[in-house]
């Protein structure tokens, strides 16, 4: 049984982190590929974010943020929502294989917004049911805006993101044209070859 009666301070990464990641396979797939498809990058931006429905039971049950964080951010939970959800969706294949790994890159990127110097306090149970062990990295990549204050909702379009958010797009931005560029490296010398 996972452990979240500690869990009391959430710092995470907006959901254009979480999709600009999700999207690195498209972007490095060939043009004409199942990948591309609205229907497919539908689901895989939905995946991306679906380990966060456990913010409903923040608002339902008692304990309010301590069930953020829990068996739906651990890399078993993550990927059986993604691959669920791309079932449900009729997908099959590399499609399928996609949305997967767009829910695991959610635990990883929430993962990636530490503190210097903090604890894995709150982090991610990356191994749940195996291990409720929390992992934070203490190398923030994201500037992560906070959602346990009242009115977290609100709080995401507040001001006070737009900060987190610029990052996050610069930083999403960065790694999609480094995957743009990958993909025209292996074009040019896929072409070459033949």
């Amino acid at each position: 049984m996972l452990d979240v009666s500690s869990a009391i301070r959430a710092r995470v990464p907006s959901p254009i982190a979480h999709f600009a990641v999700a999207a690195l396979p498209p972007i490095l797939a060939s043009a004409g590929s199942a990948l591309r498809s609205p229907r497919t990058l539908a689901l895989l931006a939905l995946a991306s974010v679906l380990p966060d429905a456990d913010l409903l039971l923040v608002m339902l049950l008692p304990g309010g943020i301590a069930w953020h964080h829990g068996p739906t951010h651990s890399l078993l939970g993550s990927l059986g929502l993604g691959v669920a959800l791309g079932l449900a969706g009729g997908l099959r294949g590399r499609a399928l294989l996609a949305v997967g790994f767009a829910g695991v890159t959610h635990p990883l990127l929430d993962a990636l917004v530490g503190e210097p110097g903090g604890s894995a306090e709150f982090g991610v149970p990356l191994f749940w049911p195996v291990s409720s062990e929390r992992f934070v990295s203490p190398w923030p990549l994201f500037v992560p805006y906070r959602i346990d204050e009242p009115g977290f909702l609100r709080n995401m379009v507040s001001p006070g993101a737009m900060g987190a958010y610029v990052r996050e797009v610069a930083v999403a931005v960065a790694v999609l044209g480094v995957g743009a560029g990958v993909r025209r490296g292996w074009h040019r010398a896929a072409t070459e070859t033949r």
